[in-house]
């Protein structure tokens, strides 16, 4: 913006500087031209009539002479200072328009959206300020390149044009970031405008022989009196996230309790974003145990924070917030290295399972950060099960399998989590090479007390025997779930019935007990640790 600022300054100057020249040639000029009517009027007559002047008029013609010469120089001088000035005024105005204008858009910038904004609340004048956020576009710039993304940020602002008044300042204001001030408008036309742009953004877009689709979320918020710019902006920011929260591709209104659930969040994500730095992640040990010969066969690790304001807290509280904010990657590994180092010394045949978000999984570099990580502390690879949910299959299919096979060729086992909640078909579960399915304990909790959940949960048994892939069963709360499940053939499960999360003290003791001999039951008890908490809510 500076930039533009300095460009029109000079640009003035140097203008002020040639009109100044401009205006000195034409008054020369003209006093050349009174000059030559003068001296004209006494040579040019008896020129012309073929009289003599004097030899005394000798001056007068050289004069006469030399004037005509200082009249066409002072015109095509004039001429050319009249054309430099014209080419300034028109460098000028250029600026001017590049200084409140995005050059990709054709939109006004963020400078014009902050002088509509000041214009609205001086003028004391109603109206209403939308602020929409393309949702997911980086997805768009990363698949299909940074030319279709512009393309696609032009086709936002043609929406934009066409669906808000002529009179309305449309801006893009950030990367995938735009606004519309409506100023005089209701809430009913706000909401019209909001309509109307999410309407023509649900046409796909073809660039480059691909079908891409975009949608958007939209904050609105009212102009009123005492407000400030900042003040509109970030409250249509708070009713953005709103509409992204619920479900995107919508849009809200402001009101004071976004407001307010706003800064908890915020709130929530520095405190995250703190205990990670401050190690207070830790990892708790849930036990796995074999079905045909009740033996633990290893651990499944689970975050759990140990926050010094917000006392003892189970994933559920976190896990969306550190995923949302991309803390989930340096949350997830310091957990991770902290149960590697914690199980290392364990009994070699005990494998411990951790989870790896689908946010991770856009990093490209997650295998070798997995690899490093299993270097660092020493624990066999074979030892290490990742567990991936359905919804990793969403992101870009090809890279998982490229991690995941990754992972597999240095050891490391990949078990399919919370299968038959998610999208993942018959077909993708043939394609990826799994080692393990795990059933969700929402189907294990009611198999008992249904015949159709006991029907799905016979049938990802077969699909898990025809394929030669192992099953676990999660949330086994109750003896007779657990004789169901080895009906089916299942042989491995986990759940309130052998044990709830554990810490990495209680497990060690466990372990030093077992191995004198002690009757220690099938998995440690930790008589301070949180109450079982449904699968479904904790995915790590």
């Amino acid at each position: 913006m500076q930039k533009w600022t300095n460009r029109v300054r000079r640009a003035k100057n140097k203008a002020v500087s040639i009109a100044s020249s401009h205006l000195i040639t034409t008054c020369a000029t003209l006093a050349a031209i009174l000059l030559f009517v003068g001296l004209g009027s006494q040579i040019l007559p008896v020129a012309l009539l073929g009289g003599y002047l004097p030899d005394t008029a000798g001056g007068l013609k050289v004069a006469f002479i030399l004037n005509i010469a200082i009249i066409l120089f002072g015109w095509r001088r004039s001429k050319d200072l009249r054309q430099a000035l014209d080419a300034y005024e028109d460098a000028e105005r250029s600026a001017r328009r590049n200084a409140n204008t995005d050059p990709t858009t054709g939109l006004s910038n963020r400078r014009e959206l902050m002088r509509s904004l000041s214009d609205a609340l001086a003028e004391k004048a109603s109206g209403v300020v939308l602020l929409l956020d393309l949702d997911h576009f980086k997805r768009v710039n990363d698949l299909h390149g940074h030319l279709a993304g512009d393309q696609i940020l032009r086709h936002v602002a043609d929406s934009m044009n066409k669906a808000a008044p002529h009179a309305s300042c449309s801006a893009r204001i950030g990367g995938d970031e735009f606004a519309i001030v409506l100023e005089g408008a209701g809430n009913a036309e706000g909401e019209e405008v909001a309509r109307a742009i999410l309407a023509r953004l649900s046409t796909p877009v073809f660039i480059g022989g691909a079908q891409i689709q975009v949608s958007a979320s939209i904050g609105l918020s009212a102009i009123g009196r005492g407000q400030t710019e900042e003040d509109l902006l970030r409250q249509s920011d708070v009713a953005l996230y709103a509409a992204k929260d619920a479900g995107r591709d919508g849009f809200a209104w402001f009101d004071k309790e976004l407001e307010r659930e706003l800064s908890e969040r915020l709130q929530l994500e520095e405190d995250i974003r703190a205990g990670v730095h401050n190690g207070e992640f830790v990892p708790f040990f849930q036990p796995l145990i074999d079905l045909n010969s009740r033996e633990l066969v290893g651990f499944e690790a689970l975050a759990r924070w140990r926050s010094p304001t917000r006392g003892f807290l189970e994933a559920e509280a976190f896990i969306e917030a550190a995923e949302r904010t991309g803390l989930i990657g340096p949350l997830t590994f310091s957990v991770m290295e902290q149960a590697l180092k914690e199980s290392r010394a364990w009994p070699s045949h005990l494998k411990i399972a951790v989870n790896v978000s689908p946010v991770q999984f856009r990093d490209r570099a997650l295998a070798e950060q997995i690899m490093k990580l299993l270097a660092k502390t020493g624990f066999p690879a074979h030892r290490l099960e990742v567990e991936i949910t359905e919804g990793s299959l969403l992101e870009d299919r090809d890279q998982v399998l490229t991690i995941i096979t990754s992972l597999k060729n240095v050891g490391v086992s990949i078990s399919l989590d919370d299968f038959g909640t998610g999208y993942a078909s018959l077909a993708q579960v043939n394609s990826l090479p799994i080692d393990r399915i795990k059933i969700d304990k929402s189907f294990i909790a009611t198999m008992v007390k249904s015949e159709q959940t006991a029907a799905i949960v016979a049938t990802i048994a077969n699909l898990g025997h025809t394929l030669s892939v192992p099953i676990t069963a999660e949330g086994v709360e109750s003896e007779q779930i657990r004789t169901e499940l080895k009906k089916y053939g299942c042989s491995e499960a986990q759940g309130w019935l052998f044990g709830r999360a554990v810490s990495a003290d209680t497990v060690r003791t466990f372990l030093e007990m077992k191995e004198k001999g002690e009757d220690t039951g099938e998995g440690p008890v930790d008589p301070e640790a949180a109450p079982y908490t449904p699968r479904t809510l904790r995915r790590y």
